[in-house]
């Protein structure tokens, strides 16, 4: 970070949530200690892991705060946890099975968030591969820096472990991991974070994210739709003049639960269900009719299109 003594630059909390992740995560630590910003710690957090996590983690040396729970609790919860053992300016996180393939990653952050002090948040671009690494496909940002909430009720494009989060605004805002939420709790708390600060956005590409055909079809989709308006609603009863203000971009973030719930009912086969659940949005959108009519023809057509036109949930 040119222009900055080494002595004023902000300590980074790399945050690692672990369950039995062995696989790859000398990987994701690596990948971490490849950082040309080296003023960070990691605090990694053991979620009751019964695989050679611990030891692996534990061969770093001090760079690593260990930390173990006796019980295993959702991701949200253990994410705020371990930031309550953190000590840094700037928090970022990393599961076990992910890298951060930009080197440049923290120093990019840091500069940008030092930068500019109406960031709570900054995120960037990311790749997706499989388990091998082979590359599945390229995740680049749509936004622009700035006050974007109107941007993400549209299309939500922030990957957790592209981001980084301004330590202060959490602590001010007295916002966290929803622990009601398991399945998509970067998404509450981002998105509470967006109603009250900018963010940064950066199009390079910064991690890579393991896809895996489970990821295809996650069990996790049975709730995103109830979870969307979970955290949509909750926006809503605490900032009501948001409605009113970003009506048509909140209708389109309730169409998007609505489709979450139809994919699981085509997942499982209730076409009857999946009918009723688009039939809610053929008025908001040309895509959303299309999606109806798509659940009418035979299911393996519902299937191939979603498996070749994958979209981020």
């Amino acid at each position: 970070m040119s222009g900055v003594n080494k002595i004023e630059f902000p300590i980074v909390s790399v945050i690692i949530n672990c369950y039995n992740g062995e696989v790859f995560l000398k990987e994701a630590i690596e990948s971490v200690f490849q950082q040309t910003y080296t003023n960070w710690e990691i605090i990694f957090w053991d979620n009751c892991s019964n695989d050679n996590s611990a030891e692996i983690a534990k061969s770093y040396g001090e760079k690593i705060k260990y930390f173990y729970s006796t019980d295993n609790t959702s991701l949200g919860e253990a994410r705020n946890m371990a930031i309550q053992k953190s000590s840094g300016d700037f928090i970022a996180f990393i599961d076990c099975d992910d890298i951060w393939i930009n080197s440049r990653k923290l120093e990019i952050q840091v500069d940008l968030l030092m930068k500019n002090e109406s960031y709570g948040l900054c995120y960037g671009s990311m790749e997706e591969v499989d388990e091998e690494k082979n590359h599945f496909r390229d995740v680049i940002t749509i936004h622009e820096s700035g006050y974007i909430f109107p941007e993400l009720l549209m299309q939500f494009d922030v990957s957790i472990i592209t981001t980084m989060i301004r330590k202060k605004t959490l602590e001010q805002s007295g916002l966290n991991f929803d622990n009601n939420i398991k399945a998509s709790e970067e998404y509450c708390l981002f998105m509470q974070l967006a109603c009250i600060s900018e963010i940064g956005v950066i199009k390079d590409i910064l991690a890579a994210y393991r896809v895996s055909m489970n990821s295809l079809t996650s069990k996790s989709l049975e709730i995103l739709g109830f979870e969307r308006r979970y955290t949509l609603n909750k926006i809503i009863d605490t900032r009501p003049f948001l409605l009113e203000k970003h009506s048509k971009n909140f209708r389109e973030a309730f169409a998007r639960a609505n489709y979450y719930d139809a994919r699981w009912n085509m997942q499982n086969r209730n076409r009857i269900n999946a009918i009723n659940n688009l039939s809610k949005n053929i008025l908001i959108d040309k895509r959303y009719f299309l999606l109806f009519i798509t659940s009418l023809f035979p299911y393996f057509i519902w299937d191939s299109i979603h498996l070749a036109k994958r979209k981020r949930v």
